[in-house]
């Protein structure tokens, strides 16, 4: 066993972190300055016989992460952060059946109780201590060497499946959900407002199970990745409603899905008699108000899909149909270089708000 390591990072004793039964390992932390930090951190080990440790190989950055650093999601001071998380079993508890030592896992992070009123309804995503079981919010995440969990929340990684592919399956079960509560059919058009990674896999599903896929991205980068799956895309000063009649038979959408989060006045601009309204990307600082009788009359559904019901199983089915998806994946940053992967991500300057151009898709955290 290696030694306890007070040693900074950068200087010879952080090696040790590497070694198998370290003390300490890193950590990507919330401080209370409401920033993010790489520490030491105690190295997680087990505490039950379901209990599975995991050797991290890396974490995608969501964009619930960049959204705690914009402070539009709450996220609980010294928590690591980060949940997009794949990684090899290193130790397993004693009651574990399905998971040996040196399986490739995904971890699904919409943990639960399983004791309240709404788990045993299986209505797992509204438990009543939600926040608490959430890997990055309200528990440590994944931005870290290791991870120790329940076996219930792992899911073993076909041989034949990339790393790059299993780190998008989390963000895919988000995406399953969402279609399988708004119901898109085969005749159904549909608009997804915002190109991001949850955006672009809307994108990919839309484009298999409806008439029509369009999308809206105002960064450039992403626009040109958007392209190659929905039929049309435009910047937000080219959505008109001129235009979306011209490619629509003359009608606005079935379905729109707000992967942005503060869009759904754009969304009841663009919506059909009949259709859906998905609001989907988080922002706890937005509010929109709507007219009750123009709902009413105009028969418009406005779907609150919640958290992911159990899918990453059925995700995991899903990614291996999904042609190129692991190309999504653009960037990868050891953990130390956390300040430059986020950067090519968040689309302003955090200190002074001024625009800078995105240049990456989805970026991931190299724990390995």
């Amino acid at each position: 066993m290696a030694k306890k390591c007070n040693g900074a990072f950068g200087h010879s004793p952080v090696q040790k972190f590497y070694m198998e039964g370290a003390y300490y390992m890193r950590g990507l932390v919330w401080t209370n300055e409401k920033k993010l930090e790489l520490r030491e951190v105690e190295t997680p080990g087990l505490k039950g016989p379901y209990d599975v440790k995991v050797r991290i190989y890396g974490t995608g950055i969501c964009g619930t992460d960049l959204n705690i650093l914009r402070g539009k999601v709450a996220a609980t001071p010294g928590m690591i952060i980060g949940h997009e998380a794949v990684g090899t079993v290193v130790e397993i508890g004693s009651g574990v059946t399905r998971l040996s030592e040196g399986d490739r896992v995904v971890i699904d992070p919409t943990q639960f109780c399983g004791k309240c009123y709404y788990c045993r309804k299986g209505l797992t995503c509204f438990c009543e201590t939600f926040d608490d079981y959430q890997l990055g919010i309200g528990t440590h995440g994944t931005f870290a060497d290791y991870y120790v969990g329940e076996e219930r929340f792992m899911y073993k990684i076909p041989h034949s499946m990339s790393w790059e592919t299993a780190v998008l399956v989390e963000p895919l079960t988000c995406v399953m959900n969402i279609f399988q509560k708004s119901g898109v059919k085969p005749d159904d058009s549909v608009l997804i407002i915002g190109s991001g990674p949850i955006g672009i896999l809307c994108q990919m599903v839309s484009r298999r199970l409806s008439r029509l896929t369009a999308a809206v991205e105002i960064d450039k980068y992403r626009a040109d990745m958007s392209r190659k799956y929905a039929h049309y895309v435009f910047h937000p000063d080219e959505l008109t409603e001129e235009k979306v009649y011209e490619i629509n038979y003359g009608r606005k959408f079935d379905v729109i899905i707000d992967a942005v989060g503060n869009q759904l006045k754009t969304a009841a601009s663009f919506i059909a008699k009949g259709g859906r309204i998905v609001p989907m990307g988080f922002d706890e600082t937005y509010s929109f108000t709507f007219n009750p009788f123009s709902l009413l009359s105009r028969g418009i559904s406005i779907i609150g899909a919640g958290e992911v019901h159990q899918m990453t199983e059925a995700a995991l089915q899903y990614a291996s149909s999904l042609e190129n998806v692991h190309t999504m994946v653009t960037s990868k940053y050891s953990l130390e270089k956390y300040k430059e992967a986020f950067d090519q991500l968040m689309g302003y300057d955090l200190e002074t708000g001024a625009r800078k151009e995105i240049r990456d898709l989805k970026v991931v955290l190299l724990s390995d």
